[in-house]
């Protein structure tokens, strides 16, 4: 039923002109819609132009790595008897230079420098610790010794070892090494009871320290030389040669066990 039908009849002229009136009504609606869109459709675009751009997310927290514990640093505390001995300013007896000259290896503030590019002592490190089996520490001075007589030879180094009798020092032990540049540099040295192991670059004996290969500061091939302590001295219970590739030993920094 038509609307308003309930007042009475409708002439046709009306009806036509109603329906004509409700069509036209239609179309503006549609017209409107499609040319001015809801405006929830515009916002909607609009707040997804506004959204912040997402922050990537910052790497969690790490905490600091604490140091590396040194292993040998309970080795360098100075033992009661040692205490008033000081290896920085100290004599270490004669030593004969490669000329045959002999000197008083004396250090002072842990250094002596030669004249004429003879070369330089120092003093790198002491240790303490018991490698006689008598249950006293006795004291290990580790010095280096660099000659320059032409090009420097990278290095060579000295172990003393000392015991400490009545209140002075007496030398049980000492070795030096030859050089990196020319053969049987030292690698490693490592020190337990009553034992000593010697690892060095290259084919080394007490005949051939020194020699080196064809190349300066290449070796190649290391040797192991271990010493016992008998009662009275540390002497050789064996010498091994270990094939190693050629490997380049300049500036090389050795390794030093202690247990």
């Amino acid at each position: 039923m038509l609307p308003f039908t309930k007042y009475g009849p409708i002439d046709p002229s009306e009806r036509k002109a109603l329906l004509l009136a409700i069509i036209a009504s239609l179309l503006f609606i549609v017209v409107v819609a499609v040319v001015h869109p809801p405006s929830f459709r515009n916002k909607h675009s609009s707040d997804e132009l506004l959204l912040a751009t997402p922050i990537p997310p910052t790497k969690p927290f790490e905490p600091s790595k604490p140091p590396r514990a040194d292993p040998l640093a309970r080795f360098r505390v100075i033992p009661r008897e040692f205490q008033e001995v000081d290896f920085t300013n100290y004599t270490y007896g004669l030593y004969k230079l490669s000329d045959g000259q002999r000197i008083e290896l004396s250090l002072w503030n842990g250094k002596l420098e030669l004249p004429d590019s003879l070369g330089s002592f120092m003093l790198k490190d002491v240790y303490y610790r018991d490698v006689t089996g008598d249950r006293k520490a006795e004291a290990i001075a580790w010095l280096s010794h660099v000659k320059c007589e032409g090009p420097c030879d990278g290095g060579s180094n000295i172990f003393y070892i000392y015991t400490a009798v009545n209140g002075k020092l007496k030398p049980i032990w000492q070795y030096e090494t030859g050089s990196y540049a020319y053969g049987c540099g030292l690698k490693s040295f490592t020190i337990t009871d009553k034992q000593l192991v010697l690892e060095l670059f290259g084919h080394c004996s007490r005949e051939s320290v020194g020699e080196g290969g064809p190349v300066r500061f290449v070796v190649e091939d290391s040797t192991f030389i271990v010493l016992e302590f008998n009662g009275r001295r540390f002497e050789q219970r064996s010498s091994e040669i270990v094939e190693n590739p050629p490997k380049n030993v300049k500036n090389y920094e050795p390794g030093i066990r202690i247990f």
